[in-house]
């Protein structure tokens, strides 16, 4: 079911970047539920009501990631009605910016360019709105647990674990004899 009220879990998580002029500050992340798979979309499609079949939306969306790659490739965006459009976008390598036109022409273009991207912008206003602040005043934050991650030296290999202490519960985690600071394989 669609919500209006969109709720947001907002986990805590500690910087172990010793270099980091920011180590051991706390600081906001999502928390994250990985990323649902296309039969995932469908069942979730499907719960809000669909004429449609489960199957047919596979197909579609099949043929979507097929299609919109190739199209993309052929220098077309393509546009979504109402989502949004899909563009392709390169990024030059450092070996890019040549001085004239010869020297362009005589270097490969797999080493003037970093990288091609799918990039995606939103139309509409029920989907360009959720950026930035409008998306932040429509979503109600949850806090949701501490993020800990743990590393150790385990028969020579370095093991890195993570813990998750619901907040909500801390005082009694640190009443356990529990520590917000990661253990750390030291040098």
């Amino acid at each position: 079911m669609a919500l209006t009220n969109l709720p947001l879990k907002i986990d805590a998580r500690r910087n172990n970047n010793e270099s980091s002029t920011k180590y051991g500050r706390i600081y906001p992340v999502l928390y994250g539920r990985g990323c649902l798979s296309t039969n995932g979309l469908i069942d979730h499609m499907m719960e809000h009501g669909s004429l449609v079949t489960g199957e047919v939306l596979k197909l579609v969306l099949e043929q979507l990631k097929k299609c919109i790659p190739e199209l993309l490739s052929q220098g077309y965006s393509v546009q979504l009605e109402g989502l949004g459009n899909f563009y392709p976008s390169i990024k030059c390598s450092k070996n890019a910016g040549k001085v004239d036109v010869p020297t362009f022409i005589s270097t490969p273009t797999e080493e003037m360019i970093g990288g091609v991207y799918m990039r995606f912008q939103p139309i509409g206003d029920d989907v360009r709105n959720l950026r930035a602040k409008y998306f932040k005043e429509q979503c109600t934050f949850v806090k949701g647990d501490y993020v800990k991650v743990n590393q150790k030296m385990v028969s020579g290999v370095k093991t890195t674990w993570t813990e998750r202490i619901p907040l909500d519960s801390w005082e009694e985690y640190i009443a356990a004899g529990g520590t917000p600071v990661p253990e750390r394989i030291s040098d």
